[in-house]
């Protein structure tokens, strides 16, 4: 019996293997600039924390998550096969369209991945529950929060120069993956908890 674990392996090798060394670098430099981007604004965040109001922390915790969403590799300038591939090709030849389906398919890996991701997001943006932590409880995890994604999105950048094709996907996705894992959502809602949750699910097939 065929082992479809090797097969999809060797599936996404050969997706990987088509990509261009210049789409790869205009891929790569994107990704590290949006996590460049990150970094600042994190830093901010963390600075700006100790003098939140308690009564604040709410909205806080909001617009950490809201800019750590909006600052995730998910746009088409950050993926090799949609610089290669997209614009005047429309897909035609596109490895990933081939092993993921094409992303502008509504039942494709990236459709159902940005649909919840975009649908976190909006939970997010609405929120109006309260947390039922301490303020000094919400405060500490938000602390460890932003101090971690951004230690995440500057080990992301190391670990670009030296990626292949294959690697930067795996690289993202994993990204994506525990970026979404560290939003706050013992201080935001139920519903985003469970949207967070949903995109994680997503992101197993993302490659």
């Amino acid at each position: 019996m065929p082992n479809s674990m090797t097969d999809r392996a060797k599936e996404l090798d050969a997706a990987a293997k088509d990509i261009d060394l210049e789409s790869l670098q205009a891929a790569k430099s994107a990704v590290a600039t949006s996590c460049q981007e990150y970094v600042r604004w994190a830093e901010l965040f963390s600075r700006r924390l100790d003098g939140v109001d308690p009564g604040e922390l709410h909205k806080f915790a909001r617009a950490f998550s809201l800019t750590l969403l909006g600052h995730l590799p998910t746009r088409p300038e950050t993926c090799p096969f949609c610089i290669q591939y997209g614009h005047d090709k429309s897909c035609q030849g596109c490895g990933y369209a081939t092993t993921h389906g094409r992303c502008d398919a509504e039942d494709s890996a990236f459709s159902l991945f940005i649909e919840a991701f975009q649908e976190l997001g909006r939970s997010v943006y609405l929120d109006t529950g309260e947390f039922c932590c301490s303020p000094y409880d919400a405060r500490m995890h938000l602390n460890l929060t932003i101090k971690a994604t951004r230690d995440v999105a500057m080990r992301l950048q190391e670990d670009l120069p030296s990626a292949g094709a294959k690697r930067l996907m795996e690289l993202k996705a994993a990204y994506l993956d525990t970026m979404v894992w560290f939003i706050p959502v013992l201080l935001l809602s139920e519903e985003v908890r469970e949207r967070s949750l949903l995109v994680r699910r997503m992101l197993l097939n993302y490659w």
